[in-house]
């Protein structure tokens, strides 16, 4: 049995959707209940976002029967009147297929899985049908669901209140893939589902059958496993881009289609080895149509327009192969884009740049961002410029590692030198009053003042012994000695602050 229908989901609460996704259509759900018409819904998204699952789940949980036709469905205006025109405009309909009024039976919810397809020969005039239906309001909960909305007509999603469902982050689907292992016993690498989610793109039905594939006579999933499936991924990757560069066959778009790679992802693979395989005329003319394929791209980011994913695909696959005069012959090694791993370095940079911030901001008692505009750049000069004792001592008080001070200089050679000294001269932090947190700088004021209030106390207890001042001229006197000392322990604060950049 398929994981992903051994698990989809059974009610609304195991369903993973945004918040207000789930919050939209229970509200339409019990207003159905409550006996008050509403509008179609039309589930609109990306596939493996949850759209059918979610209707499904809707029907349990209220208890509604369901009558659901999907792509696989001969769906053409016949089928389409009799059974959404019947059952829609039937208080309800028995499991044998008759149309009951509401006192014999319940709500049955008709689910149109897939609509953005229904224009295709088989489902002639199927449509229109469903406009003409929809536009007398039927008296039982619809859901239609498309994968690209705008592939429907305005008419059509006018008469249906469109939620939109955005691809899943890799938190949530890891967090489904974990649930499964367990339940089927299996010990998995988080990293692993961490790669399997990404792989995904946020399609979790792709992720379901990428972990049972994978899994498939497994106990355990190591983080090689989902690299071999991944590399057998990017096999059919090189075919295909064999087939752009090296021939002229008409299917290399629908077999771009078919590939797992999103032409976000498939461009970048494109635009890294177009310069292997074209030269002169015809790499122009390439990167002309890639270029081309990259607006729809920008387009369909900008304005959640995925209709224009078809076209951005047509124009970096069939588009870059007909441009070409004639196709170099012999083997050429693809590379994958090497954006990606520019990526993963400067991801890896901003990292390692917070971590030697955090410990900046620590022993400065200042923010990270006060630390990036305020104190770096000193250090950097301080480790970069300055004499060997000094560049250690500054790692030292900040507590730098090699490989912290290398990342701040660049200079390997130097930041070695530095820590031969650190070591050799066992520097280390040295905590003192200058650099105490805010909780302990509070905590020693708090026992100096109860110092001074006793101190304070025993002076008047001695002078009023002696008799020889007033009281008003003992406080005078007592307050005084108070400024005095206060005075002296802030010049000694700032005199041991100051010691350490001298």
């Amino acid at each position: 049995m398929l994981w992903v229908e051994k698990y989809r989901p059974k009610t609304i609460k195991d369903v993973v959707a945004d918040k207000k996704v789930l919050e939209k259509v229970v509200t339409w759900a019990k207003n159905w209940e409550k006996g008050i018409v509403q509008k179609p819904l039309l589930f609109a998204g990306p596939p493996g976002t949850g759209k059918t699952s979610l209707a499904l789940a809707i029907a349990n949980t209220f208890g509604w029967e369901v009558v659901e036709l999907n792509a696989s469905d001969q769906r053409n205006w016949r089928i389409i009147y009799h059974i959404v025109g019947e059952g829609a405009f039937s208080e309800t309909i028995s499991d044998e297929g008759e149309f009951l009024s509401i006192r014999q039976g319940r709500l049955k919810l008709i689910i149109l899985d897939e609509v953005d397809n229904i224009h295709k020969k088989e489902d002639a005039g199927g449509e229109g049908a469903l406009i003409r239906l929809l536009k007398k309001k039927p008296r039982q909960p619809i859901i239609l669901t498309a994968n690209e909305p705008y592939n429907l007509s305005a008419e059509l999603r006018n008469l249906c209140e469109m939620i939109t469902f955005r691809r899943l982050d890799v938190r949530r689907v890891v967090a489904v893939l974990e649930r499964i292992c367990a339940q089927e016993g299996i010990r998995a690498d988080r990293r692993a589902l961490e790669s399997i989610a990404r792989n995904a793109g946020g399609d979790l039905r792709a992720a379901i059958n990428d972990l049972q594939a994978i899994a498939e006579g497994k106990t355990e999933i190591r983080v090689e496993d989902v690299v071999t499936a991944k590399r057998t991924q990017e096999t059919d990757v090189f075919k295909v881009m064999q087939k752009i560069f090296k021939t002229t066959s008409s299917a290399v778009y629908s077999e771009a289609m078919l590939l797992d790679e999103s032409p976000d992802d498939f461009i970048n693979w494109i635009d890294e080895n177009l310069p292997l395989e074209y030269s002169g005329e015809d790499l122009l003319k390439g990167y002309l149509v890639l270029s081309r394929a990259d607006i729809f791209l920008g387009r369909v980011r900008r304005r959640q327009f995925y209709r224009l994913w078809k076209y951005a695909t047509y124009l970096m696959t069939a588009g870059v192969q007909q441009v070409k005069k004639e196709a170099r012959r012999g083997f050429t090694r693809y590379r994958r884009p090497a954006i990606w791993q520019m990526l993963a370095a400067s991801r890896q940079r901003r990292e390692k740049m917070k971590t030697i911030l955090a410990k900046i901001g620590r022993y400065s008692h200042l923010s990270k961002k006060k630390a990036s505009t305020e104190m770096y750049f000193t250090i950097k000069f301080l480790l970069s410029k300055t004499e060997i004792p000094i560049a250690a001592s500054v790692a030292a008080f900040y507590d730098f590692s090699e490989d912290d001070i290398k990342f701040i200089t660049g200079d390997e050679e130097r930041a070695k030198e530095i820590m031969k000294y650190v070591k050799e001269h066992r520097l280390h932090r040295v905590e003192d009053e200058s650099f105490l947190t805010a909780f302990e700088m509070l905590e020693r004021e708090e026992e100096l003042a109860t110092a001074a209030e006793a101190e304070e106390e025993k002076l008047i207890e001695v002078v009023s012994e002696e008799g020889d001042e007033s009281e008003e001229e003992t406080e005078e006197k007592v307050k005084r000695e108070r400024r005095e000392k206060r005075r002296k322990k802030k010049s000694k604060g700032k005199e041991v602050t100051l010691d350490f950049f001298s």
